[in-house]
C-alpha cells in the first residue's frame, strides 16, 4: 500500500522537518523518520541540539547498515521488520503464559494489525521500543532471568526515554518474586537505567550538557509540563474543529499541503484516546498491576507533555509503546472469533488509510 501510495498520490510538501535521505524506500522515511535517517547518515551534530531529543540506539545501529549501501531508510526499515518479528514473538510468548494460546493469537494479531502499525516497518523507534522493553518483561516473566530483563531495559532505555519505565513492571516481578530472585536480581534489574546514562554521558562529552535531550524537547518542540485537564480540554476543542476535515478526503488525501490531516488528527487522536481509557480501565482489573501502571505512566508522560501543535499528537502511535495494553485488546476479542475479524477488517483498512498519509508527507499519529 505504501509503495502504490507514494507512487500514485501526489505529496504533500512538509515545512520545517529535515527531508528524507536518499536511498531505497526512503518514501518511508518521513517525519521522526526524517530525524532518524539524518542522524544515522550525519551524526547528531548535523542538526543539534534539536536532534538530540531523539535516542541513539536505533540510528547507531541503522549507522552500521548504510555502510554497506542502500541507505539509512532501507536500513531503518529492516531493523523495524526484524524487531517485528521478534516484538511479536515475545508478545505472544507473554501472553500465552498470561492466559493461553488463543490469547497469545489474538494479542499477536491485534499488535499487528493495529491501525498505526505501519510504523512497525518504518524507520521509527516503535518495533525496536516493543521488542526491547516487551523483551524484557518477557526476559523476567517468561524466562526468569533478571540479567537479560536488566541488559534488554537498558537498551530500551536508550531508544526511547520511556524505556527507564520498564524498572515499574520489572520492579513488581522482582517484589512478588523476592524468594525466587534474591537481592541479586535488584542489582540486575539497575541496569535498566543504564541506557538512559550512557546516552546522558555521550551528550555530557559531546556537548557539554548530559540534560540536553530534555532541553531540546522543552526549547525546540516546545513541550512543557501541562496541566493534564488542561490538554484534555483543548484536544476535545480541536477534535469539534477537525470533523469537517475529515468529512473531506479529498483534500487530505490529495491537497499539496500538510496542514489538513494534522488538522485532522485531533479528532482521530480523542478516538484513539477513547480506547486506551477503556482497555486501561479493563486492564487494570485483568493485568499484573506493574503491567497496568506502566501502560498509564507511559500514556500520562504524553499527556503531561503535550505538543504546541495539537494537543494529544502523536498518541495513536504512542499507544504501540504501551504493549501490555494488547494483552488486553487480545483477552477480550479471543473469546469471540467474529469480533476478532471484524475488529482485523477495521483496523487494517484504517491503517491501509493512514499509511498512504503517512507515505506521501502528510501527518499521521
Amino acid at each position: 500500500m505504501g509503495a502504490v501510495a507514494a507512487v500514485a498520490l501526489p505529496w504533500a510538501e512538509p515545512a520545517g522537518d529535515p527531508l528524507e535521505q536518499p536511498g531505497l524506500l526512503s518514501y518511508w522515511a518521513h517525519w521522526d523518520g526524517a530525524w532518524y535517517t539524518e542522524i544515522a547518515a550525519a551524526g547528531y551534530i548535523a542538526r543539534a541540539p534539536e536532534s538530540t531529543a531523539f535516542f541513539p540506539v536505533f540510528p547507531m545501529i541503522m549507522r552500521v547498515g548504510n555502510v554497506l549501501g542502500g541507505g539509512p531508510a532501507l536500513w531503518g526499515i529492516l531493523v523495524s521488520l526484524v524487531a517485528t518479528a521478534f516484538a511479536l514473538y515475545v508478545l505472544y510468548r507473554i501472553a500465552e503464559k498470561f492466559r493461553g494460546k488463543n490469547v497469545a493469537r489474538a494479542t499477536a494479531f491485534t499488535f499487528a494489525f493495529f491501525p498505526t502499525a505501519f510504523y512497525l516497518n518504518a524507520p521509527f523507534t516503535e518495533a525496536l521500543f516493543v521488542a526491547l522493553g516487551a523483551g524484557s518483561f518477557w526476559a523476567a516473566y517468561v524466562r526468569r532471568d533478571l540479567l537479560l530483563a536488566g541488559l534488554l531495559g537498558a537498551l530500551a532505555a536508550a531508544t526511547r526515554n520511556s524505556g527507564v519505565l520498564l524498572l515499574i513492571p520489572l520492579g513488581y516481578e522482582w517484589l512478588r518474586h523476592r524468594q525466587e530472585f534474591g537481592w541479586r536480581g535488584a542489582w540486575e534489574l539497575s541496569l535498566v537505567p543504564a541506557g538512559l546514562l550512557g546516552y546522558m554521558v555521550f551528550l555530557w562529552y559531546q556537548f557539554g550538557d548530559p540534560l540536553l535531550f530534555a532541553n531540546a524537547q522543552t526549547v525546540f518542540w516546545g513541550r512543557e509540563l501541562t496541566n493534564p485537564l488542561t490538554t484534555l480540554g483543548e484536544a476535545w476543542i480541536d477534535a469539534g474543529d477537525s470533523v469537517p476535515y475529515l468529512l473531506d478526503p479529498a483534500t487530505l488525501f490529495l491537497d499539496p499541503r500538510a496542514g489538513p490531516t494534522l488538522e485532522a488528527s485531533s479528532a482521530i487522536n480523542i478516538v484513539f484516546l477513547a480506547i486506551f481509557l477503556v482497555l486501561m480501565g479493563i486492564g487494570f482489573v485483568v493485568l499484573p498491576p506493574g503491567l497496568s501502571a506502566f501502560s498509564f505512566v507511559v500514556m500520562l508522560l504524553h499527556v503531561l507533555t503535550p505538543s504546541p501543535l495539537i494537543p494529544l499528537l502523536g498518541l495513536p502511535r504512542f499507544m504501540l509503546e504501551a504493549f501490555p495494553l494488547f494483552l488486553v485488546l487480545g483477552l477480550l476479542l479471543s473469546r469471540n472469533r467474529p469480533a476478532l475479524v471484524a475488529w482485523l477488517l477495521v483496523s487494517g483498512g484504517l491503517g491501509m488509510a493512514l499509511t498512504t498519509l503517512f507515505v506521501t508527507w502528510r501527518w499521521v499519529a
